[in-house]
């Protein structure tokens, strides 16, 4: 009883995590002529070198909602949003795909994106695409990402932001959210450490305690989930288990 009880208020105590600012995602990008490249983007520094490419530089975090009042030389025309992956079939997907399609006044013209996902405050980026030629208005030069959301963003319905830039001056020449397709806006999405995965409990002999004890752990994985905070329905289930 008593290790049960130790275990059941220690791990009531431990704080449950909530939205960190500490967030990674994995991207893979699928190119026209079947190309693809994979890679991870972080709030933390991947790489420390002064030469590190678009994707290895630590993700940025925006405070305000990106805007652009100049020429209208670059646009994007279209993009779309596949859910593909909810492990613990809750609602919210840690993998989806976003796809666009970017135009310019351009012949040919090198760009690259900035995609970010925000709840209603700070816009937080996951990926930063490599550079890839846009060809006018051509509608077969669409981008499309892959992304496994792995970690720092709690389950919650999500807006996607997309920066575009010229991939030779590295300026801002358009963006593109929800006030332009509400496709981008409330995506239930979560990182996987809040995709709850089933955990089996073996109880063997009979009497209140044991099942106490499934109760408290049955409440805790719950409390977990939905990210409660203080007194938590562990911790009373624990208190439970003692008076018994």
């Amino acid at each position: 009883m008593k290790p049960l009880l130790l275990t059941c208020l220690l791990l009531a105590a431990a704080p449950i995590a909530q939205s960190s600012e500490i967030w990674r995602a994995r991207s893979i990008e699928k190119l026209p002529g079947n190309q693809s490249g994979q890679s991870i983007k972080s709030s933390v520094p991947l790489a420390q070198s002064q030469g590190a490419n678009l994707q290895q530089q630590p993700a940025q975090q925006l405070k305000l909602r990106s805007s652009y009042s100049g020429p209208e030389d670059f646009w994007i025309y279209d993009a779309w949003i596949s859910l593909i992956s909810d492990t613990d079939h809750d609602g919210y997907y840690s993998e989806f795909l976003l796809g666009f399609d970017a135009d310019s006044r351009y012949v040919t013209v090198p760009v690259y994106a900035r995609l970010y996902l925000t709840r209603g405050d700070t816009f937080r980026e996951y990926h930063t695409t490599s550079i890839f030629t846009i060809e006018g208005e051509n509608s077969e030069d669409y981008f499309e990402v892959s992304t496994e959301l792995l970690e720092g963003f709690v389950d919650d319905d999500y807006e996607l932001l997309i920066e575009l830039y010229d991939g030779d001056t590295n300026e801002l020449v358009a963006v593109y959210d929800s006030y332009n397709d509400s496709d981008l806006l409330y995506l239930p999405l979560e990182s996987q450490e809040y995709e709850y995965r089933e955990t089996h409990v073996s109880v063997h002999g009979g009497g209140s305690i044991g099942w106490l004890g499934l109760l408290a752990v049955a409440l805790l994985a719950a409390c977990r989930h939905w990210h409660c905070k203080g007194y938590s329905a562990a911790r009373v289930a624990c208190q439970m288990t003692a008076r018994h």
